[in-house]
C-alpha cells in the first residue's frame, strides 16, 4: 500500500499544535494513551499522510474556497459544489 501526502496545509497545523497539546498533557498526567495519541497526530501533521483519511478516501490537500466572481464554493473533501443562487 503506497500512501501519498492528502492533507492540507491548515489541517497538518491543526494536527501538529493538537497534538503537541495532547502530548504535554499525557506527559504531565502520565497517560500513555494520550501520549501515544499526541505522538501519531504530530506525526500525521508532519507528514501530511493520514491513514485514516486514504481509508475513507478523503483528500484535503486543495482545499478551494472560490471568491474570485464564479459564484461558487468547491468543498474538495466530499467533493461537492455548491452554487451561491442554490443557497438563496
Amino acid at each position: 500500500m503506497k500512501l501519498s501526502k492528502n492533507m492540507g496545509e491548515l489541517d497538518s497545523l491543526l494536527r501538529i499544535s493538537l497534538g503537541l497539546s495532547m502530548l504535554g498533557y499525557g506527559i504531565a498526567k502520565k497517560s500513555n494513551f494520550s501520549i501515544l495519541m499526541g505522538s501519531w497526530k504530530v506525526a500525521e501533521g508532519i507528514t501530511r499522510v493520514s491513514i485514516m483519511y486514504h481509508l475513507l478516501g478523503i483528500d484535503t490537500l486543495e482545499n478551494k474556497l472560490n471568491l474570485s466572481g464564479s459564484r461558487e464554493f468547491v468543498l474538495d473533501p466530499i467533493g461537492k459544489v455548491v452554487k451561491i443562487d442554490d443557497m438563496e
